[in-house]
Parts: C-alpha cells; sequence; structure tokens
C-alpha cells in the first residue's frame, strides 16, 4: 500500500510537471495581426528585433525596447534622435532602407525574433520570404494618431507584452486633449487655413490621407488640400494662390533652396506669405511631421503658431520637454536642441 501510495504519487507530480510545460509553452506563443490582415505565430521570448523604416525605430525606443534591436535600416543608424536616446545604434547593423532596398541576406544574418516592416513597396514579399526561413515579421502602417497607437500596441504584442504602451498612449492623448480644448471654442470664421509642403518642394503637398492633414485638423486649422487623396501630390502655383492658405508648413526634410518659390512675385499675394506666417516643421532630431508617438507634438507646436492667445499661459518648450522625457528618458534640450532654433 504504502508502494502504491509513493507511485501514485509520483505520477501526480510528473503530470503536474507536464502541465505545466504545457502551460509554459502556451503562454509564450503569441498571436497576432498585423495591418497587412496576417496572423503571426511568435513562439518564445523575443531578444533581438530588426527594424526597417524609420517610423518602427521610433517606435521601438519610444516603447524602451532599445535594448533589443540587433538591426536597423541606414536611415535610422544616421538619426539624431535615434542615436541621443540610443547611442548604441551607431554599432549593430545597417540592413538597407525602404527607399535604397533592404539587404535581404544581411537581414535573415541577425537571425531576429521579430522583424518590423513597412506596408508599402516590397513589405509583403520581404514578410513572405521571412516566413520561409521561419523569422516572424509584423507590418506596421503608422499613418494616423491611432494607427501610431495601434502599431505600438502591436508591436509591444508581439514582443511579449508591457504597460509601457499604456505610458506612450496617455502621453500622446494628453497632448491631443490639450490642444482640442483650446481651440474647440475659435469661431469657424477666426478659423485659419494651412497647407503643408512636402520635402520634394513648395508644389507638393499632403493629401486627406496623411498623417499631416490629422496635424492640421487636431490643431483647428482646415487643410487647403484635404480634398486630394493618396499619398504626396504635386500642385501647381495657380492652385496654391487660389488656395490663398494663412499659413505654411515645410516639412523639416526641404532643403532650404526648395522654399525659394515662396519669395518670389508670383506668390507673394498670399496670406501666409505676405504676413511671413511661413514654418518649418520642428525638429531636428526627428521630424514631427514624420510618423511616430512625436507627431502629435506638431500639433501642439502649430495650434500655438496659429492661436498664440489661446496658448498664452502654456510654456510649450516646458510641454515638449516632459513629454520627450516621458517617452525617452531625455528632455530635447538634454539631447541637444532647443526648440526656439527650428523656425526658418
Amino acid at each position: 500500500m504504502k508502494k502504491l501510495t509513493i507511485i501514485l504519487a509520483t505520477i501526480s507530480v510528473l503530470t503536474l510537471a507536464i502541465l505545466v510545460s504545457y502551460a509554459s509553452a502556451a503562454e509564450t506563443t503569441r498571436v497576432v495581426t498585423d495591418f497587412a490582415g496576417r496572423t503571426i505565430a511568435i513562439t518564445g521570448p523575443v531578444r533581438k528585433i530588426v527594424t526597417t523604416f524609420k517610423p518602427a525605430t521610433l517606435c521601438v525606443l519610444s516603447l524602451g525596447l532599445a535594448h533589443k534591436l540587433v538591426g536597423v535600416d541606414t536611415s535610422s543608424k544616421r538619426d539624431r534622435l535615434a542615436k541621443a536616446v540610443f547611442p548604441g545604434i551607431r554599432d549593430i547593423s545597417g540592413i538597407g532602407s525602404k527607399t535604397m532596398g533592404i539587404n535581404f541576406e544581411a537581414l535573415a544574418a541577425l537571425k531576429p525574433d521579430l522583424v518590423i516592416l513597412y506596408a508599402q513597396k516590397d513589405g509583403l514579399k520581404l514578410a513572405a520570404r521571412l516566413r520561409l526561413l521561419d523569422i516572424p515579421s509584423i507590418i506596421i502602417l503608422p499613418e494616423t494618431f491611432d494607427t501610431i497607437k495601434s502599431s505600438l500596441n502591436l508591436i509591444i504584442q508581439a514582443a511579449g507584452g508591457s504597460d509601457r504602451t499604456t505610458t506612450v498612449d496617455k502621453c500622446m492623448d494628453a497632448i491631443i486633449t490639450l490642444v482640442r480644448e483650446r481651440v474647440k471654442n475659435i469661431p469657424a470664421k477666426d478659423r485659419k487655413t494651412g497647407y503643408f509642403a512636402s520635402a520634394r518642394g513648395v508644389f507638393s503637398t499632403a493629401t486627406g490621407n496623411m498623417l499631416q492633414n490629422e496635424i492640421f485638423t487636431i490643431a483647428g486649422i482646415h487643410n487647403v488640400s484635404e480634398k486630394l487623396r493618396g499619398y504626396f501630390q504635386d500642385i501647381s502655383p495657380e492652385q496654391l494662390v487660389k488656395w490663398n492658405p494663412d499659413i505654411i508648413v515645410l516639412s523639416r526634410h526641404m532643403k532650404k533652396s526648395a522654399a525659394r518659390p515662396l519669395y518670389t512675385r508670383a506668390l507673394a499675394q498670399i496670406k501666409a506669405v505676405s504676413s511671413r506666417k511661413i514654418y518649418r516643421c520642428p525638429s531636428r532630431l526627428a521630424p514631427w511631421d514624420f510618423p511616430s508617438p512625436l507627431s502629435v507634438l506638431a500639433s501642439l507646436w502649430l495650434a500655438e503658431k496659429a492661436y498664440p492667445e489661446q496658448f498664452k499661459d502654456i510654456s510649450l518648450k516646458k510641454q515638449v520637454n516632459q513629454y520627450y522625457k516621458s517617452l525617452f528618458g531625455k528632455t530635447m534640450e538634454q539631447m541637444g536642441e532647443n526648440l526656439d532654433d527650428t523656425d526658418i
């Protein structure tokens, strides 16, 4: 009887161990759905992450996952904010770029546990090639404030879960709420109109489908090109004159030489030109007109430019520094930039 008891106890212990083992395996397998509608199962811890375009890198940095990066796109390796937040980015592998092409062999050689891809160009093809090697990948599409937040949540789910997305979400929502509250009572007749000029030049603008349109909308400014569709669209000088915006915002990536048409006689009658309401979007560290959690700051900055009376009791510099500190552990000034020198 005693032997039988011992045998039964041993069987119970072994059975429990097997059940715990299966439970642990189940807990480490995560199933996520990415922005391309793909279902991806990720088993085990994610220790090595590769990002293939700068918005993905900025999202990873804001989530506190810099220590997991083993490869990034070449643009991220040169990015000032990325280097300030994660100096080690200089030493990790560059795997090409969305524009010039990803070096698939270099990417695969890193044996990542997770690759974060873009939705455009060859993103889906790269995902299919990675699947053949059993390398998990997710596709993100951070084109609006909501999809930036959804991208952050997808990344953290795929990487193993954390409450860090809650912190970033709250920071983004706090800025959006602040701006909306300050501009909501401005009468329609006093609302400004705005025009965004892309890095391609003065006559290339953002459509109603793009992040820049949302930046304007949150700031209480009507984007004169919002009825256009797709990505950046070219317009004629005559169209810009006809739209006659109150404010013109230039992409941070636009070269100064590309802005020269704004100062010619042909465009002198535009309200933004005659009143000198032409601004270059911050910042040199990582442009706010670029998809990332920093983009909400562009709405705050622009609303303050358009409606200074509504923000006279708010320090833009303080708000920005607090935001950077919350996301990256350093203020903008600690990273070597002052907001005061961002305008043209």
